[in-house]
């Protein structure tokens, strides 16, 4: 919704409740991109990959899991580093 900062919030919020959730992690990890944290975004990336390794295909993102454009160019871009 363009509120980068409390969507980065929520997603934290939501990793610390629940550690084994890995659509919020990467989302966690492409919302952190965006802002620039690299660091943390490529440590919460190696806990989604050992979770779920679909979140590599992106059309997999975006019409199964069915995430925003905006996130999943997000995503995209922390994926061709």
């Amino acid at each position: 919704m363009g509120n980068a900062e409390e969507a980065i919030r929520q997603f934290r919020s939501l990793t610390r409740r629940y550690p084994n959730f890995a659509d919020a992690r990467a989302a966690l990890t492409a919302a952190l991109w965006g802002q620039g944290q690299s660091g943390e975004a490529e440590s919460n990336w190696v806990a989604v990959v050992g979770l779920d390794r679909r979140y590599r295909d992106l059309d997999w993102v975006s019409t199964v899991r069915r995430w925003p454009p905006a996130m999943v160019a997000a995503l995209e871009k922390f994926l061709h580093l």
